[in-house]
């Protein structure tokens, strides 16, 4: 790629340019009509819609199929495609979607996502022409309401909390980043496809692995905060939210094993000190500074984590937070790295289990 100054202008002669919005789905009958009500109803003048079904049985490909007619009043949506094959892997679904897309840009969301009307106006005008790709926020949304929730929520804002994913990390301003979810992301589709599309064998971190590609050829990946989407991601309880941790440290760490690449700062920094915890606690029945060395460990840890809730408390101004967020913070490093180890250390040694499903 040429050496040239990045420009986070509006795109020239290409600003009502066709986008394809590309969704995929599974069992999403709860939210197919929203996620696809909400694409309609964008204010960006030229786009398509074409969502891929991969095989669900709860009823969602047909709840897609029959908005249709529906699209049809929708003057700024040139197409509604819908499509529906199997796929192991949303990768495959995406790639498939891509196929079919006449944009000269590609937009990804899915099917438990609802767009904000403005969503893709603001991709498209931040989006670098052909040197990168550009994404916003994946705001976590519930069916449900409860204090637990809203702390959970609070909590994966924070930069500790999220491991400085931009998934969930609250971004303010236009910023350069390492990585983009598939469920809010824009990228010109000739630079799509010179990447070859997202890898196929990855049914988690496909998106990862595509950002990781992209910024080792030279390009950039941007962030606006005005883009927004609202994801549905089936996190409505605690025993939801340490599923969810676990589950994907699990694929987090199968993917490592398999590319080194898959080490972020935060994999790196944390299972260090799971590992240095881990040794402590071994030592301490045979030494017995080692007992000391732990204790004062767990408790510098408790003091971290104690602050990060205490900052979470005073910006909400309500000091029950600070409590509360403590063994959210605890669940995040604790569950997500025990599967992140898990999951490495079960690859290596050739081991499936269900946990990486």
């Amino acid at each position: 790629m040429q050496d040239e100054k990045m420009s986070y202008e509006t795109l020239q002669d290409s600003d009502t340019a066709l986008v394809s919005v590309v969704i995929v789905g599974q069992n999403e009958k709860n939210t197919i009509q929203d996620c696809i009500t909400s694409i309609f109803e964008q204010t960006y003048p030229n786009f398509e819609i074409i969502y891929v079904d991969e095989k669900s049985s709860d009823g969602t490909y047909e709840k897609a199929t029959g908005l249709t007619n529906y699209s049809k009043s929708f003057k700024n949506c040139k197409r509604y495609l819908t499509l529906s094959l199997e796929a192991n892997s949303p990768a495959i679904g995406r790639n498939f979607g891509v196929k079919f897309a006449r944009g000269i840009i590609i937009a990804f969301t899915d099917a438990d996502c609802i767009a904000e009307k403005d969503w893709l106006v603001n991709l498209v005008k931040y989006l670098p022409k052909e040197m990168g790709m550009i994404g916003g926020p994946n705001e976590l949304k519930h069916f449900k309401t409860s204090k637990i929730l809203d702390v959970i929520d609070k909590v994966l804002g924070t930069y500790l909390g999220s491991g400085g994913s931009p998934q969930f990390l609250k971004i303010k301003n236009l910023s350069e980043v390492y990585a983009l979810p598939t469920n809010n992301l824009a990228i010109q589709k000739s630079l799509f496809e010179k990447f070859g599309g997202f890898d196929e064998r990855l049914t988690y971190n496909e998106d990862s692995d595509f950002s990781i590609r992209m910024l080792k050829d030279g390009y950039k990946i941007m962030y606006t905060p005005e883009a927004r989407v609202n994801h549905f991601m089936g996190i409505e309880s605690y025993p939801d939210f340490v599923r969810f941790l676990f589950k994907y440290g699990s694929a987090r760490g199968k993917n490592a094993a398999r590319s080194s690449q898959f080490f972020t700062k935060f994999n790196v920094f944390s299972t260090a000190f799971i590992l240095i915890f881990l040794s402590l606690f071994a030592l301490s029945f045979f030494v017995n500074i080692a007992m000391t060395m732990l204790l004062s460990f767990i408790l510098i840890i408790t003091l971290i984590l104690f602050a990060a809730s205490m900052k979470i408390a005073i910006r909400n101004k309500s000091p029950v937070l600070s409590f509360l967020a403590l063994p959210i913070f605890i669940s995040i490093h604790t569950v997500y790295n025990i599967g992140f180890l898990l999951g490495y250390l079960l690859s290596l040694l050739g081991i499936k289990r269900k946990i990486f499903t």
